[in-house]
């Protein structure tokens, strides 16, 4: 963090008269070709990057050295700044060479390039290169068709339905729509903090990310319209009626794949505030090297330091140390399922006993019978708990289950009771026959319901057999897994970080039942 205002002026003014000064050279040795380095990423060197400006309806004296200031963090890019003529100045000579670049990034929207340098540029991303456009760049260029299909949406500009459909996330539908209905493309509210949320978790870019967290004050873009084809929209953001938004769950950062190319789009980053946004940052650089070679070996990002509930800055030339302060040992490695090959397992069930358990809560039965912890429901019981003796903070767990399918059953992870032996609580992996909620998690007896809000896999349990559960913790963070399919991926700052796990049987109605759970393998693996 900078330690004052006068600080980051006097940094800044004299960035901008480096900055300026490469620009002019480079426009007047824009001819001159740089050798292909695409391997460089792979290799550990920084990725050659070109960063275009000098034209935007933003102030992009002030941002591009924001953006080159955070892509250059801890040895990511190398980056130069290409600055084209001004609005009222001719763009015929403007040919910037593109090739040797592992990836451009725009921060320009302005006048359109000459066609010699739209064709380069179209050749460049359609035979492999790597594109990245910041915020307003998504205005540019809208009668340029190949541009428009590069960047999946835009806004402004003129653009209307006659350019390509709205595309929402629908929360009651659990999935994104395309809206064709007539209107212009491009608004924004009042900018305020908003909060970010993954909808695909398994991309590289997004793998290494909380699935929720907060972006500082921003403009957030809504009703943006384009070919949104090939596109895959990584993550949304509720545009709230109430600061001038849409009132729907508008795309914030997407992927589109051109020809052979990769682009990654964000439309975060308005101005100085908003690209010290550590949300802005991290995504950028993420994108970036996605963009660059398809793959992110940057460390996973913690949710520690992107939370779900407080918006984080930080200077963007310290961008990188986002990432070396996550935890350096689980959280960093939350990219994949615990590993059942790791040495360092604890069993928690000998197959024989039910030793270090002890039972909380209700009055269902439970023994061992061939090899399996077997729990039994009782009529007019409330739910039962078989809890462990020791409390455990960060850790991975794994089990394997099999439910009769008539019966909702669990495991309590860093849960408590609010009396000895009383009444249960914490959240809890749902175990349920298929279809059903298996995985998610629970707030047992805390008034929060369910925890996971989107549960949109209903059948990765398979009924009548055994499935693997494997659970990770680590601080807020919590992940799910059942039979190699990821269910849950949460930050929960509301829970307890450390308890008691627990092998549920639930209460069941008059006149039926009776019904059976089985657990086997009962695993743990401390990460503290």
């Amino acid at each position: 963090m900078f330690a004052n205002t006068m600080q980051f002026t006097s940094m800044l003014l004299r960035n901008l008269t480096r900055f300026r000064t490469a620009s002019l050279c480079l426009v007047a040795l824009a001819g001159s070709v740089l050798a292909s380095n695409s391997s460089d990423a792979a290799d550990g060197q920084p990725l050659k990057t070109l960063l275009i400006d000098g034209q935007n309806n933003h102030a992009w004296q002030i941002t591009t050295p924001l953006i080159q200031a955070t892509l250059e963090s801890g040895g990511l890019c190398e980056v130069t700044v290409v600055t084209s003529p001004g609005k009222k100045q001719d763009l015929s000579d403007f040919n910037p060479t593109f090739e040797g670049y592992d990836v451009v990034v725009s921060n320009y929207n302005g006048k359109p390039w000459n066609e010699a340098t739209q064709k380069a540029f179209e050749a460049y991303v359609s035979g492999g290169g790597g594109f990245v456009t910041v915020h307003a760049a998504d205005n540019s260029f809208p009668n340029w068709d190949a541009y428009n299909k590069m960047i999946g949406l835009g806004g402004w500009g003129g653009r209307t339905e006659k350019d390509g459909p709205l595309v929402r996330w629908k929360e009651d539908q659990q999935k994104f729509t395309r809206d064709n209905s007539p209107g212009k493309g491009g608004t924004h509210g009042r900018r305020k903090p908003f909060q970010i949320v993954v909808r695909e978790k398994n991309h590289p870019i997004t793998e290494g990310l909380p699935p929720s967290f907060m972006q500082v004050a921003d403009e957030l873009y809504g009703r943006l319209r384009g070919p949104a084809a090939n596109m895959t929209v990584l993550a949304t953001a509720y545009s709230n009626p109430q600061t001038g938004g849409t009132g729907e769950h508008e795309p914030i950062l997407m992927t589109i794949d051109y020809g052979k190319g990769r682009v990654f789009h964000t439309t975060l980053g308005h101005d100085l505030p908003a690209m010290n946004g550590l949300a802005f940052q991290t995504s950028l650089r993420r994108g970036t090297q996605w963009a660059a070679n398809g793959t992110v070996s940057l460390p996973a990002v913690s949710g520690k330091v992107l939370t779900s509930k407080d918006a984080a800055s930080g200077e963007p030339a310290n961008a990188a140390q986002a990432e070396a302060t996550s935890p350096a040992g689980a959280d960093a490695a939350m990219t994949g399922p615990p590993s059942l090959e790791a040495n360092d397992w604890v069993s928690l069930f000998d197959g024989k006993s039910l030793s270090g358990w002890t039972q909380k809560n209700g009055t269902a039965s439970y023994r061992v019978e061939d090899g399996a912890i077997v729990g039994k429901t009782a009529t007019g019981s409330p739910n039962s708990f078989l809890c462990s003796d020791k409390n455990y903070t960060d850790f991975e767990l794994t089990f394997e289950v099999n439910v009769d399918k008539a019966l909702n059953s669990g495991v309590q992870i860093r849960s408590k009771t609010r009396e000895e032996g009383g009444r249960v609580y914490g959240p809890q992996v749902e175990i349920e026959g298929n279809p059903g909620e298996s995985g998610y998690i629970y707030g047992e007896a805390t008034g929060r319901g369910w925890i996971t809000k989107e549960q949109p896999i209903k059948d990765a349990y398979q009924n009548d057999q055994f499935n693997r559960f494997r659970v990770r913790a680590v601080g807020d963070r919590i992940q799910t897994w059942v039979n190699d399919t990821k269910i849950a991926d949460i930050v929960d700052p509301e829970s307890a970080r450390e308890g008691f796990l627990g092998l549920q049987v639930h209460g069941i109605p008059k006149n039926a039942g009776p019904y059976e759970v089985r657990w086997k393998d009962i695993r743990v693996r401390s990460l503290k």
